[in-house]
This record gives C-alpha cells, sequence and structure tokens, in this order.
C-alpha cells in the first residue's frame, strides 16, 4: 500500500507533517543545537555525589533524599517534572519539599542521578560552573526569606523559583550560545504540567523594574532575589550601597537594614551548604558511581542462605575492592561469641571470638556497627588474632565490615594490601551499609518457597534467576559508565552507549516486576519525545534491517505532543511493530515510519504512529487472530506474543490500535491520547 494513506474508517485532518531525517547528522548548526536541548540538564557533582551516597541500595525515599533535590537546579527541574506528571494542574502555593515524595518514583529518580553522574565524568565542572551553582543557591535562599518576610503561602515555592532562574546556566549549550540556553530552559520549565508562575520567573527575569510591579508576587520575589543575588557583597557593607527597595518591591515590608541582614545571612546559609555538597573531581565521581553499583547489587540479590550472601558480598570486595581471603564470624546468640562459618565449598575457620573486652578488630566492629581496619604496621597495637590473619593471607592488613542484625548478625573480615585496606576504611559508612544490606538476606526454605509459587505465579527458579540477573546488570553499567569516560565526550559511539544504558534500565524494571510478583511492562514515567525514541529504536535495529538489504524511511512530523507518562509501554510498541515490519518485508524492500498529529470530528487531539511493511501482506486466518496469544511457526526465538502484549499496553495507555493489509503490504497504525 501506498505511505502515508489514512487507514479506512478514520476520518482525521493532519495538522502538521513535515519530513525530519533522523538517521543522519545533519549539517545545519541550529538542528545540531535543538537535538542537544534533549539532553539533560548538568548537575553540580557535590549533590550528586550525595545524591549517589544515599540512593544506592535502597527501595524507598524519605526527607533525607528529598532535601538534596531542591539544592540543584537541573534535580530540582527533573523532580518538579516526575511531580508534576503524578499531580498535573495542581498549584503550589501551599507546596513544600516533602510533598516531592509522593510523586517521585525512586527508580526514576535513581536513572536520572546515574545518567547525570555519567556525564558529569565525561564534563567535569568548572570553576564558571561552580559559582554559577552558589548564585543559585544564593537565589534560592534569599527567594525563600523573602517569601517568608512577605508572607507568602509557600516559601518553598519561593525556593524552587529563586533557583530555577539559574537554569540557562546548566545546560551545554549555555558557554557557546546563552541565549539559546535561556530558550531551553524555558521550554523546559513552560513544559511543567503544573499550575505556577515558575516558568514566569525565568520569562520575566529581564523586564525593567516598573514592568514588573504587577506581576505575580512569586515572579516579584524571585526577580528580587535574582538580582539581590548578583550583588558584589562587597559593595554592600554600607547600607547606602543597597539597591533602592522599591526596586526590590518591599519599600512598606522590608526596611533596608532588614536586607542587609538577609544577605549576611544567606553568605552563611549558602557557605554551610558548599561545604556539605563540596565540588568532586572526576575520580571522586568515579569513585561514587562504583560504591553506588556496590550498594545496587548488595540490595538486589536474594540467596538460599545468609552465608551464600556473605559469599556474594567478599566477592564482590575480590573483584572491585581487591580484598581476599575472607573469613564469615557469625554471633552464636547461646554462647554470645563470634564464631567461623563455611564460605563456599570452604571449610569453617576455627576461630571463636568473645566479644566482651576482645581487641580484635571483628569484635570491635560488631559492638561499634561500623567498618574498622587493622595495618601490620600497627604491631603490638594490634590484636594478635588479627596479625595472626594478616600474616597467614600475606597481607597488609584487615578490614572488618559488620554485617546482619540481631541474632543473623557477624562480621566479614578480608585482607588485602595497605593501599586497598585504607580505600576502604576511608569509606567506614558506605562498607558498613553494604554490610547491612547482604547480611539483612534471610534464609529461606524450600517448604516456604514451594508455599509461595503458588501465589507467585512464577516456578522459583524464575524468581531466583531474575533476582540474581541483577548483579550482572549492575556490574555492567559500572562498566558501561567506565567506558564513556575512556571514550570521552565526542567518541562516535556514545550515543550508543546511552541507548545501551536505558535498555539495561528497562530490564532492570521488568525483573523487578518479576520479582515482586507481576510482570510491569509500563516502566516508568517519564517525558518522552517520540520522533527522538522512533530514531534510537532505528539505531537499535539498525544492524538487522541492513543485513537484508531493507531500506527504512520515515516521515516524522515535528511539534508532536510529548508523551508524559508510559516511556516504556510506548518504546516497546514500537519496537514490536518495527521489528514485524522488518521480518515482513523481503530483501531490498522497504519499511517506512510516520508521525503525525490528528484531529478527529469531535476535535479530539491524537498522536498517530504508522508502521508498513511492503511484505506480501496477512493471511484471512491469521488477521482475524492477530493480536491473541497464539503459538508462531517463527522458531525458538519467538513466543507468538508480540501483537498480544502490543495490543495489551495500547488499552492500558487507552490507545487504540488497527491494521490494514494486501499484497502489497501491511501498516499497523497506533493512535495515542494527547497527555
Amino acid at each position: 500500500m501506498t505511505h502515508g494513506t489514512r487507514l479506512a474508517g478514520i476520518q482525521h485532518s493532519r495538522i502538521s507533517a513535515n519530513s525530519v531525517p533522523r538517521l543522519n547528522l545533519t549539517d545545519n548548526p541550529q538542528a545540531q543545537l535543538a537535538q542537544r536541548s534533549t539532553q539533560p540538564f548538568l548537575s553540580y557533582p557535590g549533590v550528586l555525589a550525595r545524591l549517589l551516597t544515599q540512593l544506592g541500595g535502597r527501595n524507598t525515599l524519605d526527607e533525607q533524599i528529598i532535601d538534596c533535590l531542591p539544592l540543584d537546579p537541573g534535580m530540582a527541574l527533573h523532580a518538579l517534572e516526575i511531580y508534576g506528571l503524578a499531580h498535573p494542574g495542581e498549584t503550589l502555593r501551599q507546596f513544600c519539599h516533602a510533598d516531592l515524595l509522593h510523586g517521585i518514583d525512586i527508580c526514576a529518580l535513581k536513572n536520572s542521578v546515574f545518567t547525570a553522574a555519567t556525564d558529569q565524568l565525561r564534563r567535569p565542572a568548572d570553576a564558571s560552573h561552580e559559582a554559577y551553582w552558589r548564585l543559585a543557591l544564593r537565589s534560592a535562599v534569599l527567594s525563600h526569606a523573602l517569601a517568608e518576610k512577605s508572607n507568602y503561602p509557600s516559601p518553598d515555592e519561593a525556593w524552587l523559583a529563586g533557583l530555577l532562574t539559574w537554569l540557562p546556566e546548566f545546560h551545554p549549550a549555555a558557554i557557546d550560545n546563552p541565549e539559546a540556553a535561556r530558550q531551553f530552559a524555558q521550554q523546559a520549565l513552560d513544559r511543567l504540567p503544573l499550575r505556577t508562575f515558575l516558568a514566569d520567573a525565568l520569562r520575566y527575569l529581564p523586564e525593567p523594574m516598573q514592568r514588573l510591579r504587577d506581576a505575580a508576587p512569586l515572579v516579584q520575589l524571585s526577580v528580587a532575589a535574582h538580582r539581590l543575588a548578583r550583588l558584589d557583597r562587597s559593595a554592600t557593607s554600607r547600607q547606602e550601597n543597597v539597591p533602592p527597595l522599591d526596586a526590590l518591591f518591599f519599600a512598606e515590608k522590608i526596611p533596608p537594614q532588614s536586607v542587609l541582614e538577609l544577605l549576611n545571612k544567606t553568605d552563611s546559609a549558602v557557605n554551610a551548604l558548599f561545604q556539605e555538597n563540596s565540588c568532586r573531581d572526576t575520580a571522586q565521581m568515579a569513585l561514587e558511581l562504583i560504591r553506588y553499583n556496590q550498594l545496587e547489587i548488595a540490595a538486589s540479590g536474594i540467596h538460599a542462605s545468609s552465608e551464600a550472601a556473605i559469599l556474594s558480598l567478599s566477592n564482590l570486595l575480590a573483584s572491585q575492592e581487591n580484598l581476599s581471603a575472607p573469613i564469615y564470624l557469625q554471633r552464636n546468640p547461646q554462647s554470645g561469641l563470634l564464631e567461623g562459618r563455611a564460605l563456599g565449598t570452604g571449610a569453617a575457620p576455627p576461630i571463636s571470638i568473645s566479644i566482651e573486652g576482645s581487641k580484635t578488630a571483628a569484635a570491635r566492629a560488631w559492638l561499634a556497627r561500623s567498618a574498622g581496619m587493622v595495618l601490620k604496621s600497627a604491631g603490638n597495637n594490634a590484636a594478635i588474632l588479627d596479625l595472626q590473619l594478616i600474616h597467614q593471607a600475606n597481607a597488609e592488613g584487615l578490614i572488618a565490615i559488620p554485617v546482619g542484625e540481631g541474632d543473623h548478625s557477624g562480621v566479614l573480615l578480608a585482607c588485602g594490601s595497605a593501599s586497598a585496606i585504607s580505600a576502604v576504611a576511608s569509606s567506614p559508612r558506605h562498607f558498613t551499609r553494604l554490610g547491612e544490606l547482604a547480611g539483612r538476606m534471610p534464609a529461606r526454605s524450600v517448604a516456604t518457597e514451594a508455599a509461595n509459587e503458588a501465589s507467585a505465579g512464577l516456578p522459583i527458579r524464575v524468581r531466583r534467576a531474575a533476582h540474581e540477573v541483577n548483579n550482572p546488570l549492575g556490574i555492567i553499567k559500572n562498566y558501561l559508565a567506565i567506558l564513556k569516560v575512556k571514550l570521552g565526550d565526542d567518541a562516535p559511539i556514545v550515543d550508543e552507549l546511552r541507548i545501551i544504558h536505558e535498555e539495561l534500565d528497562r530490564i532492570v524494571r521488568i525483573v523487578r516486576g518479576l520479582t515482586q510478583n507481576k510482570i510491569d511492562l509500563a516502566g516508568t514515567a517519564e517525558d518522552s519525545d517520540l520522533n527522538t525514541l522512533i530514531q534510537d529504536l532505528l539505531k537499535v535495529t539498525q544492524p538487522t534491517w541492513n543485513s537484508k538489504g531493507i531500506e527504512v524511511s520515515t516521515q516524522l512530523a515535528s511539534g508532536l505532543a510529548r508523551r508524559t507518562r508510559d516511556s516504556d509501554k510506548l518504546k516497546q510498541i514500537v519496537l514490536n511493530l518495527l521489528l514485524n515490519a522488518i521480518e515482513a518485508t523481503p530483501p531490498g524492500g522497504n519499511v517506512h515510519i510516520e508521525t503525525a498529529t490528528l484531529l478527529n470530528h469531535r476535535h479530539e487531539r491524537f498522536t498517530e504512529i504508522l508502521i508498513s511493511d511492503s511484505g506480501p501482506g496477512i493471511a484471512p486466518h491469521v488477521a482475524n487472530q492477530i493480536f491473541d496469544p497464539l503459538d508462531t511457526a517463527k522458531g525458538d526465538d519467538h513466543a507468538g506474543l508480540g501483537l498480544s502484549i502490543v495490543k495489551s499496553l495500547t488499552e492500558s495507555m487507552q490507545a487504540g490500535i488497527s491494521f490494514k493489509t494486501g499484497n502489497f503490504g501491511t501498516t499497523f497504525q497506533v493512535l495515542l491520547p494527547t497527555d
């Protein structure tokens, strides 16, 4: 059939259908800049490091994590985007930062932070980046304080408004094209599905003061804070150097001396925040990513026994921290002693330690619930048992990590060089947390698992395998991040690495659904651009259609409504239909993908996706049951579920799918309601 033909029985009017080439890089600088606008805003490395530390191994959010997000414009914007998707149309007049707990999915947040951190490795922060971050913080603190003094109902909204007036400085285009960066930031704020004047704070920032006298209070607060933040503090030591207060909208509410005091308090607060979130260099950020992945691996495992969980931890320490000769001591609840337990195929070590009065590293770590070290160079200051273990391992030191809790608590000992031991000991909180995560894995009896199998709906071996898959996935993601750093920002496969990372995250979400007794193909609720999604899928599938000599053409309309939910569902729908079209098309044939914005007779707006092949068409007896989960003749690699899954996914999105087939090909049409 002719590409682009409307399907029978559906009458629509096309709003726009500009042809956009997606497979090759354009030579148009403006188009290249537009493509860059899809990149996330840069984040301050100190905030990212704190978030990685706090998010690793967690499955729930708390206020400690939420407190970090408003410290960085990029992270704050991302949090507001997710919050807005969960609360569309909500006003922020009574908003507080803790409300973000009710909208943010921890998996989406982890993915965002991890991606931002790996990007930071390729684009290390410079002095100007740090300076702008301090100015953004200063503006946020001032906006919050001015809101309190003027009785604005939501000081936290004012904080965000002040912070986000600096968002353009954190876009990758800021250095080369400041005006474009400002436009990208404005567009990002305008897309927030919230009833707030946050976007207007940036929009009217350059306006003369008199023009803003009748503006919304939030705009007045944040613009005043932005301009106060830019003041040279050395020029505000004398009262007469404070700008005219009528220009700051607070002539009757805040006396000049209060403004000076406010500026002094703001500087103190910003200095304190800077110390808590000090800039990390590239090496430190890489280390934070490794630590994060260690916690994720420890938290994702499930084992037949607590000893197996500890063995997994010891293997991780050996592969990533160069620590060997592990010994596991578990507290005997009857005797109160720390007693040796077998790890793997080895025999239990003949060690028994009385905790009370013992100076061994194991006893001190168990009592203090904190990782600690002993070096051979300590000599007579170290316990004899520790020196014996170090000597036996032909090592220079020993680290003791508490694991588990209550009756299942113990200590893992590992040996290594002085540098390896010192590196671990320099992060006691991290390795203590790592031990807690590994040690909390309870032993599960066969009877218990058999009893749960019926309700789980999946065989025990499948659920166990799903959990274990998380470990190599975490390692792959870790080394992908390292590979991106080694290749550099200009490497030709950086975009492909990004796609691989996103697909790994999608696997993790599907696996997580298996372990939670549900197959969740929905994934995350992330804002997505349909044309970019199609471009990524064409890159992923290019080896398949290139090898068959198939040509893939596109006609992608500009100005499509961005999808604000179900990104993974949409990706799976398009991928299944694309792979089916490639498989149905003979060598030398053509597959065509088209997108458009449509209106029906009730003036309802839809996004349309057409995927056409040039194959022989679908036989009538197959067409009648094409969306049923049937066995196919495709071989072992196909389960006959692709179109059945597509049908269920479109229904879950309140979308529609139909097809038209003939002797010259088949076209599938998906109609997505706009958000």
